[in-house]
């Protein structure tokens, strides 16, 4: 696995799971409908509330923006979830589709990582 991101831990710890971007409402709904066990979720913003349904429901959350406490910070410490905020993709993986349904792992340093 390469390491394709680095960011700031707010909650949780090691994690592994199908990330699935999360941008709009009907992302939501269509999530709603699947099984998320195994999938953590890629948020551009930090107060996404229309995510907390998801909660009970995946393993993780990663955001692009905000810190310990932003509300999705603050809502995936509540479901003991592992949580990155504030994240920084390599540029190489940072482009529209390219994270998405990819397997990634994070660490307790902040640390995203990915199949070549």
């Amino acid at each position: 696995m390469v390491k394709i991101g680095q960011g700031n831990v707010t909650s949780g710890g090691d994690c592994q799971g199908l990330l699935r971007v999360v941008e709009s409402v009907e992302d939501v709904l269509r999530l709603m409908k699947q099984d998320i066990s195994e999938v953590i979720l890629l948020t551009p913003t930090a107060s996404a509330t229309i995510m907390t349904p998801l909660f009970p429901r995946i393993k993780g959350v990663v955001c692009t923006t905000g810190g310990a406490t932003s509300h999705v910070a603050i809502v995936a410490r509540e479901f003991d979830l592992s949580c990155i905020m504030g994240v920084q993709f390599d540029p190489q993986f940072d482009h529209e589709g390219e994270l998405d349904e990819r397997v990634i792992s994070m660490n307790s340093e902040g640390e995203i990582f990915a199949e070549p």
